[in-house]
Protein backbone atom coordinates (compact mmCIF):
# COMPACT_ATOMS: atom_id res chain seq x y z
CA UNK A 1 0.00 0.00 0.00
CA UNK A 2 1.47 3.14 -0.74
CA UNK A 3 2.13 6.61 0.59
CA UNK A 4 -1.15 8.17 1.04
CA UNK A 5 0.14 12.28 1.70
CA UNK A 6 -2.17 14.44 3.79
CA UNK A 7 -2.34 18.06 3.81
CA UNK A 8 -1.64 20.58 6.84
CA UNK A 9 -5.01 21.50 6.42
CA UNK A 10 -6.04 17.48 7.31
CA UNK A 11 -3.65 17.02 9.83
CA UNK A 12 -4.88 20.27 11.84
CA UNK A 13 -8.09 18.87 12.15
CA UNK A 14 -6.86 16.70 14.74
CA UNK A 15 -8.67 17.15 18.40
CA UNK A 16 -6.38 14.57 19.70
CA UNK A 17 -3.75 17.25 20.70
CA UNK A 18 -4.42 20.66 21.69
CA UNK A 19 -4.71 23.01 17.96
CA UNK A 20 -1.98 25.11 18.84
CA UNK A 21 0.76 22.12 19.84
CA UNK A 22 -0.71 20.81 16.91
CA UNK A 23 0.53 23.72 15.17
CA UNK A 24 4.12 23.46 16.64
CA UNK A 25 4.84 20.15 15.52
CA UNK A 26 3.41 21.35 11.99
CA UNK A 27 5.79 24.09 11.89
CA UNK A 28 8.92 22.03 13.08
CA UNK A 29 8.48 19.53 10.63
CA UNK A 30 7.91 21.69 7.48
CA UNK A 31 10.03 24.99 8.37
CA UNK A 32 6.89 26.85 8.12
CA UNK A 33 6.35 29.64 9.89
CA UNK A 34 2.87 29.97 11.80
CA UNK A 35 2.24 32.62 9.07
CA UNK A 36 2.83 29.90 6.62
CA UNK A 37 0.72 27.10 7.73
CA UNK A 38 -2.23 29.38 7.38
CA UNK A 39 -1.34 30.30 3.49
CA UNK A 40 -0.24 27.04 2.33
CA UNK A 41 -2.38 24.59 4.42
CA UNK A 42 -2.90 22.77 1.14
CA UNK A 43 0.72 22.35 1.68
CA UNK A 44 0.84 18.16 1.70
CA UNK A 45 3.23 16.29 4.03
CA UNK A 46 6.75 14.15 1.89
CA UNK A 47 7.08 10.82 3.29
CA UNK A 48 9.95 12.07 5.42
CA UNK A 49 7.94 15.25 6.99
CA UNK A 50 4.76 12.83 7.69
CA UNK A 51 7.42 9.97 9.68
CA UNK A 52 8.79 12.84 11.47
CA UNK A 53 5.41 14.31 12.34
CA UNK A 54 4.09 11.11 13.35
CA UNK A 55 6.63 10.51 16.12
CA UNK A 56 6.09 14.23 17.18
CA UNK A 57 2.52 13.55 17.49
CA UNK A 58 2.48 10.05 19.27
CA UNK A 59 5.11 11.63 21.94
CA UNK A 60 2.67 14.52 22.48
CA UNK A 61 -0.40 12.13 22.74
CA UNK A 62 1.77 10.22 25.15
CA UNK A 63 2.04 13.71 27.78
CA UNK A 64 5.84 14.39 26.27
CA UNK A 65 5.46 18.52 26.83
CA UNK A 66 6.05 20.28 23.32
CA UNK A 67 8.76 21.84 24.58
CA UNK A 68 11.12 18.70 25.18
CA UNK A 69 9.61 17.52 21.93
CA UNK A 70 11.36 20.47 19.84
CA UNK A 71 14.01 20.70 22.60
CA UNK A 72 13.36 24.60 23.31
CA UNK A 73 10.60 27.14 24.65
CA UNK A 74 10.71 31.12 24.32
CA UNK A 75 10.94 32.53 28.26
CA UNK A 76 11.07 36.29 28.24
CA UNK A 77 10.88 36.69 24.45
CA UNK A 78 14.11 34.67 24.91
CA UNK A 79 14.72 31.02 22.96
CA UNK A 80 15.88 28.50 25.44
CA UNK A 81 17.18 25.16 24.71
CA UNK A 82 15.18 22.57 27.34
CA UNK A 83 16.41 19.03 27.75
CA UNK A 84 14.64 16.29 30.20
CA UNK A 85 17.79 17.50 32.72
CA UNK A 86 15.68 21.02 32.80
CA UNK A 87 12.46 22.83 34.42
CA UNK A 88 10.44 23.82 31.66
CA UNK A 89 10.64 27.40 31.97
CA UNK A 90 7.05 29.24 32.44
CA UNK A 91 5.48 32.28 31.95
CA UNK A 92 5.13 33.18 35.71
CA UNK A 93 8.41 32.92 36.76
CA UNK A 94 9.26 36.09 34.09
CA UNK A 95 7.14 38.31 37.44
CA UNK A 96 10.75 37.60 39.18
CA UNK A 97 12.77 38.81 36.01
CA UNK A 98 10.87 41.67 35.56
CA UNK A 99 11.19 42.29 39.59
CA UNK A 100 14.74 42.27 39.45
CA UNK A 101 15.29 44.66 36.72
CA UNK A 102 13.19 47.29 38.60
CA UNK A 103 15.21 46.25 41.92
CA UNK A 104 18.70 46.24 40.81
CA UNK A 105 20.53 48.98 40.97
CA UNK A 106 23.20 49.77 38.08
CA UNK A 107 26.60 47.33 38.08
CA UNK A 108 24.78 44.98 41.14
CA UNK A 109 25.40 41.74 41.53
CA UNK A 110 22.98 39.06 41.16
CA UNK A 111 23.07 35.18 42.01
CA UNK A 112 19.94 32.88 40.35
CA UNK A 113 20.02 29.49 42.90
CA UNK A 114 18.91 26.27 41.22
CA UNK A 115 19.03 27.93 37.43
CA UNK A 116 18.06 24.85 35.71
CA UNK A 117 18.37 26.06 32.25
CA UNK A 118 19.61 29.46 32.99
CA UNK A 119 16.55 31.15 32.04
CA UNK A 120 16.22 33.46 34.98
CA UNK A 121 19.80 34.23 35.31
CA UNK A 122 20.53 34.71 31.20
CA UNK A 123 17.18 36.60 31.10
CA UNK A 124 18.26 39.14 34.03
CA UNK A 125 21.84 39.62 32.67
CA UNK A 126 20.19 40.50 28.68
CA UNK A 127 18.14 42.59 29.73
CA UNK A 128 20.29 44.73 32.11
CA UNK A 129 23.94 44.21 30.68
CA UNK A 130 25.57 46.62 33.56
CA UNK A 131 24.44 43.56 36.08
CA UNK A 132 26.57 41.19 37.24
CA UNK A 133 24.90 37.75 37.41
CA UNK A 134 25.97 34.41 38.58
CA UNK A 135 23.74 31.24 38.59
CA UNK A 136 23.99 28.04 40.50
CA UNK A 137 23.12 24.49 40.24
CA UNK A 138 23.92 21.12 42.07
CA UNK A 139 23.70 18.90 38.51
CA UNK A 140 26.41 18.41 35.70
CA UNK A 141 23.47 18.10 32.80
CA UNK A 142 21.46 20.85 34.27
CA UNK A 143 24.74 23.08 34.09
CA UNK A 144 25.57 21.93 31.01
CA UNK A 145 22.40 23.03 29.29
CA UNK A 146 22.16 26.65 31.28
CA UNK A 147 25.71 27.39 29.84
CA UNK A 148 24.98 26.35 26.27
CA UNK A 149 22.00 28.95 26.41
CA UNK A 150 23.72 31.20 27.73
CA UNK A 151 26.75 30.83 24.90
CA UNK A 152 23.62 30.87 21.95
CA UNK A 153 22.59 34.72 23.70
CA UNK A 154 25.93 35.61 24.01
CA UNK A 155 24.95 36.23 27.70
CA UNK A 156 28.08 37.13 30.04
CA UNK A 157 26.84 34.96 32.92
CA UNK A 158 28.98 32.88 35.83
CA UNK A 159 27.73 29.24 36.20
CA UNK A 160 28.88 27.72 39.88
CA UNK A 161 27.80 24.28 40.73
CA UNK A 162 26.92 24.25 44.63
CA UNK A 163 24.55 23.31 46.71
CA UNK A 164 22.46 26.65 46.65
CA UNK A 165 24.95 29.24 49.05
CA UNK A 166 26.59 26.77 51.01
CA UNK A 167 30.12 27.80 51.66
CA UNK A 168 29.65 30.85 49.51
CA UNK A 169 31.42 33.72 50.84
CA UNK A 170 31.02 36.58 47.92
CA UNK A 171 28.11 39.10 48.81
CA UNK A 172 25.58 40.09 46.83
CA UNK A 173 23.04 42.63 45.99
CA UNK A 174 19.80 40.34 44.94
CA UNK A 175 19.62 37.25 45.13
CA UNK A 176 16.42 35.27 43.08
CA UNK A 177 15.37 31.46 43.27
CA UNK A 178 12.30 28.74 41.56
CA UNK A 179 13.30 26.23 44.07
CA UNK A 180 11.45 22.84 43.79
CA UNK A 181 8.67 23.76 46.09
CA UNK A 182 5.76 20.96 45.10
CA UNK A 183 4.94 18.68 48.38
CA UNK A 184 6.24 14.92 47.90
CA UNK A 185 2.66 13.61 48.15
CA UNK A 186 1.25 16.80 45.87
CA UNK A 187 -1.34 14.96 42.94
CA UNK A 188 0.04 17.03 40.25
CA UNK A 189 3.60 15.77 40.23
CA UNK A 190 1.79 12.37 37.96
CA UNK A 191 1.13 15.25 35.73
CA UNK A 192 4.80 16.38 35.36
CA UNK A 193 6.34 13.33 34.58
CA UNK A 194 8.08 13.81 31.85
CA UNK A 195 9.99 16.89 33.74
CA UNK A 196 13.26 16.33 36.44
CA UNK A 197 11.24 15.71 39.67
CA UNK A 198 14.03 17.27 41.44
CA UNK A 199 13.59 20.42 39.97
CA UNK A 200 9.50 20.46 41.01
CA UNK A 201 9.49 19.05 44.68
CA UNK A 202 11.34 18.55 47.77
CA UNK A 203 9.81 15.44 48.37
CA UNK A 204 8.76 16.66 52.01
CA UNK A 205 6.59 19.75 52.84
CA UNK A 206 7.53 22.35 49.53
CA UNK A 207 9.11 24.51 52.16
CA UNK A 208 12.38 22.62 53.16
CA UNK A 209 14.40 24.36 50.07
CA UNK A 210 12.90 28.17 51.16
CA UNK A 211 14.50 27.65 55.22
CA UNK A 212 17.76 26.92 53.43
CA UNK A 213 17.72 29.51 50.93
CA UNK A 214 16.59 32.31 53.22
CA UNK A 215 18.29 31.51 56.45
CA UNK A 216 21.89 30.88 54.05
CA UNK A 217 20.47 34.20 52.11
CA UNK A 218 21.17 36.86 54.95
CA UNK A 219 24.79 36.52 55.22
CA UNK A 220 25.30 36.15 51.72
CA UNK A 221 23.35 39.82 50.79
CA UNK A 222 24.63 43.43 51.16
CA UNK A 223 22.94 45.67 53.32
CA UNK A 224 19.66 46.90 51.80
CA UNK A 225 19.95 43.62 49.38
CA UNK A 226 17.11 41.89 48.01
CA UNK A 227 16.12 38.04 48.15
CA UNK A 228 13.30 36.62 46.31
CA UNK A 229 11.57 33.37 45.36
CA UNK A 230 8.93 32.05 43.60
CA UNK A 231 6.53 29.31 45.68
CA UNK A 232 3.39 27.92 44.68
CA UNK A 233 -0.15 29.80 44.91
CA UNK A 234 -0.65 28.44 48.56
CA UNK A 235 2.47 29.12 50.16
CA UNK A 236 2.71 32.67 50.39
CA UNK A 237 2.03 32.87 54.38
CA UNK A 238 4.98 29.84 55.08
CA UNK A 239 7.21 32.35 53.26
CA UNK A 240 6.66 35.15 54.87
CA UNK A 241 6.77 33.84 57.78
CA UNK A 242 10.38 32.37 56.92
CA UNK A 243 11.68 35.76 56.01
CA UNK A 244 10.01 37.61 59.08
CA UNK A 245 11.95 34.56 61.53
CA UNK A 246 15.31 35.36 59.33
CA UNK A 247 14.95 38.76 60.05
CA UNK A 248 13.91 40.48 56.53
CA UNK A 249 11.93 43.48 56.11
CA UNK A 250 9.93 45.24 53.80
CA UNK A 251 8.25 41.50 53.08
CA UNK A 252 5.87 41.28 49.76
CA UNK A 253 4.08 39.06 47.63
CA UNK A 254 3.49 39.15 44.16
CA UNK A 255 0.77 38.09 41.97
CA UNK A 256 1.00 35.87 38.87
CA UNK A 257 -0.90 36.88 35.41
CA UNK A 258 -3.35 34.25 36.89
CA UNK A 259 -4.01 36.48 40.10
CA UNK A 260 -2.42 33.75 42.56
CA UNK A 261 0.29 34.35 45.04
CA UNK A 262 4.07 33.64 43.02
CA UNK A 263 6.65 35.67 44.13
CA UNK A 264 8.00 36.42 48.12
CA UNK A 265 10.58 39.41 48.47
CA UNK A 266 11.92 41.06 51.40
CA UNK A 267 14.99 43.10 52.12
CA UNK A 268 18.12 42.91 54.59
CA UNK A 269 18.24 46.09 56.49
Amino acid sequence: MGFESLSIRDLLKTLLIPRLDNRILLSIVTGFSHAQLIARDDYELNIEQFMRYQNYFQRALSGEPIAYIVGHREFYSYVFQVTVDTLIPRPETEILVAKVIELAKPNAKIIDLGTGSGCIAISCKLERNDLQVSAIDRFDDTLAVAIKNANNLNADVTFIQNDWLLGIKQKFDIIVSNPPYIEGNDEHLKQLQFEPQQALTDFSDGLSCFRLIVQQSWSCLEVDGWLLVEHGYNQSKEVQLLFKANNFTCITTLKDYAGLDRVTLGQKK
